[in-house]
């Protein structure tokens, strides 16, 4: 065989090796991208600059934070002195419209008249911002964006509303897919002249310290801060995946709620998932992370008026959630003083949907249903038991308030708050299958 004969035959083996090579690939690649255009719905406006890790190599670069520290550990006194309370009967003031879907009590604002909600409507996306005023059934608009469930917050210094928005880059209908982004935007009280704060988020959720409207939201591996006057802070270096040790969502960085604990520079950052829900704390002045251990994950997580306690809605099980109860952790001692509220006779599920401060610091009110087991599928069922009580945790008591009515509760974290001077409940509650808002007077006395 001539030289020519041999790299001729040489170079057809190398062929025939190359296609045997390619078309798998080939196959494998198609067969991965029709994949992937099948389960995803949502393409993201930012790709990332490298090729995603492995869940193996994120489970093996992702740490588990510190525990956290208590000054007073092993310590068991709950030193208080509680107020009693009286709830006078609930004065509806207002009753949800033909077209409304849904409306979410948020916060109180400081000067007792006023309350920050948002509002639904049935079919559509939109979801208005709004301020109420319970004394007067005076409504204002300060902003509408896309349905989120991360709610809007109060700026004080520049009575506006701050929140969280998303913003549609491209909608493809057909293919069921569209591009957005997460921004932060602030309204002083006209929808249609709103300002843009941040684009490009990582997470929707914000956080503003009480007393000092100093904003954080997550934005590149950074905590970004803002003072009250919305200038720009210096950013502290957060990586949150850093932290996802258990790898919720299948490597992706799961979604955080943020509660800022008064006088402090600390916030809670808690999510949920298929694994159960991570319970941190991160110091917004240094980044630093630690662990809270509630044998299990929050719902819905708030701090005392004084920012000693730290009560959340808690799981113990993985989605779906069969039951949840309250717990409340007392940062000074680590001590966490954990009860159902529905009394255990009560057949069915038994869950905390909402819960608010009271001003003493050591009384809750709260909302408690009973689910029926096994379910019936109907939204709006009529045996499902939704009752409002008094709680003492220290002691653990709890007693059932207004058991001659039923209040809303649709939506765990939106039924109800408490004025800032503590002489009114404004809560969810139903008449006739309607949604409506009850007002409940409350009178508080030294005891």
């Amino acid at each position: 065989m001539n030289k020519t004969s041999k790299v001729k035959g040489a170079l057809e083996v190398l062929l025939v090796i190359g296609l045997i090579l390619i078309i798998p690939l080939f196959f494998a690649i198609k067969t991965a991208a029709d994949k992937q255009a099948a389960q995803n719905t949502v393409t993201p406006t930012i790709l990332p600059a490298t090729p995603p890790s492995t869940p193996a190599a994120l489970r093996a670069a992702a740490q588990q934070p510190p525990p956290c520290t208590f000054p007073l550990a092993q310590t068991t006194t709950v030193e208080s002195t509680p107020e009693e309370y009286v709830f006078s009967e609930p004065q509806v003031v207002l009753t949800a419209g033909a077209g409304d879907a849904t409306i979410v009590i948020v916060e109180w604002l400081p000067d007792n008249q006023r309350v920050l909600i948002t509002q639904e409507f049935r079919g559509n996306s939109q979801q208005n911002i709004e301020l109420f005023n319970p004394q007067t059934g005076e409504r204002q608009v300060y902003a509408t964006r896309q349905r989120i469930d991360q709610p809007p917050s109060w700026l004080p210094e520049l009575n506006a509303v701050i929140y969280p928005a998303v913003y549609i880059l491209k909608d493809d209908k057909i293919n069921h897919r569209y591009e957005f982004t997460r921004q932060v935007l602030i309204s002083r009280g006209n929808p249609k002249n709103t300002q843009l704060i941040a684009d490009n988020l990582t997470d929707f959720s914000i956080a503003v310290k009480p007393g000092n409207s100093q904003v954080v939201y997550l934005s590149d591996k950074h905590l970004s801060k803002r003072n009250g006057a919305l200038e720009a802070l210096q950013p502290v270096v957060v990586d949150l995946n850093h932290w996802n040790y258990r790898q919720m969502g299948m490597g992706v960085t799961p979604s955080y709620d943020l509660a800022w604990r008064p006088g402090s520079s600390q916030i809670f950052f808690y999510s949920d998932g298929n694994t159960g829900g991570y319970t941190f704390l991160l110091d917004a002045n240094t980044g630093d992370v630690c662990e809270l251990n509630f044998d299990g994950w929050a719902g819905v997580g708030r701090w005392s008026s004084d920012g000693r306690y730290l009560a959340i809605t808690r799981a113990t099980d993985s989605i779906p959630i069969n039951s949840s109860d309250l717990a409340v952790l007392d940062t000074a001692t680590g001590n966490i003083y954990a009860m159902q509220l529905a009394p255990q006779e009560l057949h069915g599920r038994h869950y905390v949907e909402d819960f608010v401060w009271a001003p003493d610091n050591i009384h809750l009110v709260a909302i408690g249903s009973i689910l029926p087991f096994p379910p019936t599928g109907r939204l709006y069922d009529k045996d499902i038991f939704s009752g409002l009580y008094l709680v003492d945790f220290a002691a653990g008591q709890s007693v059932h308030l207004l058991s001659e009515h039923k209040f809303f509760t649709d939506w765990p974290g939106t039924n109800l708050a408490w004025s800032p001077d503590g002489s009114k409940l404004l809560i969810g509650c139903t008449a006739n299958d309607n949604l409506r808002l009850c007002l409940i007077p409350v009178h508080r006395t030294g005891k």
